[in-house]
């Protein structure tokens, strides 16, 4: 049984009886009826989830061993917030969802909140979180993609604009020691035909899409587009007019 199933048993066992008296100072409990119980438990528990309880089967989340301002998350959430995840070939709505982006991993809780756990990453094929459509994508570093893992998508056409996020772990010195703390970073991945390609500048996008250069930087030009400002709407921008004068 996995770890996570037989820790809530265990958690719905304890708070089912915690406060029966007469079975707490029982000594020598029926093995029998222990073993029916949990059954029970174990039957009413899938029975409320139904379909749902393929989502429940990832490890427990390690917590960090430090201390600190920031957060490892996405959008530095805190809390759950429900989003939509495609699990093992099933989609699954209003799951409560974190992502962690300095481990890579999309958390959630058992429906009671007793514990929280990992999805199984290799079994997320996709998932909307925050207004945010996250694909998982296998390393190929035939076609320049060395990375595997999930993400964002920031335009899908012809063209497919991609951002990696992530969150190092990094530390300076403070007046009781050493610091750690969360910085993210961002890289872009735009893919024509097969390959995918580093954007990380203005300069290596348009160098990407070369056969319509003049055009691309008319348009930045007409629309008053700064890169520097908002990269990934000018990317998009640009991704979409590309699209456009292709067709």
């Amino acid at each position: 049984m996995n770890k996570l199933r037989l820790f809530f048993l265990i958690l719905l066992y304890s708070a089912s009886f915690s406060n029966n008296k007469a079975l707490a100072q029982q000594k020598n409990t029926d093995s029998v009826l222990l073993h029916q119980t949990t059954a029970n438990m174990a039957g009413a528990f899938y029975k409320t989830i139904g379909d749902r309880s393929r989502l429940y089967n990832g490890p427990a989340v390690d917590p960090y061993d430090f201390r600190s301002a920031t957060n490892a998350n996405f959008k530095d959430t805190a809390a759950f917030n429900n989003g939509n995840v495609n699990y093992d070939g099933i989609l699954y709505t209003n799951v409560p969802l974190i992502y962690n982006i300095n481990r890579d991993l999309l958390i959630s809780r058992i429906i009671n909140g007793f514990a929280t756990y990992s999805l199984l990453s290799d079994r997320v094929a996709e998932f909307d979180l925050l207004g945010h459509h996250f694909i998982r994508l296998p390393a190929d570093s035939l076609n320049k993609l060395n990375e595997a893992g999930f993400y964002d998508q920031l335009y899908n056409n012809k063209l497919l604009l991609l951002a990696r996020r992530t969150k190092e772990i990094e530390q300076e010195a403070i007046s009781r020691g050493v610091g750690k703390f969360f910085v993210e970073k961002t890289s872009y991945f735009l893919k024509k035909g097969r390959t995918y390609y580093s954007v990380n500048s203005q300069g290596k996008f348009l160098d990407v899409l070369k056969d319509k250069k003049k055009e691309l930087k008319q348009y930045i030009k007409d629309n008053k587009l700064k890169f520097g400002d908002n990269p990934e709407r000018v990317m998009t921008m640009l991704a979409a007019y590309y699209d456009h004068l292709t067709n």
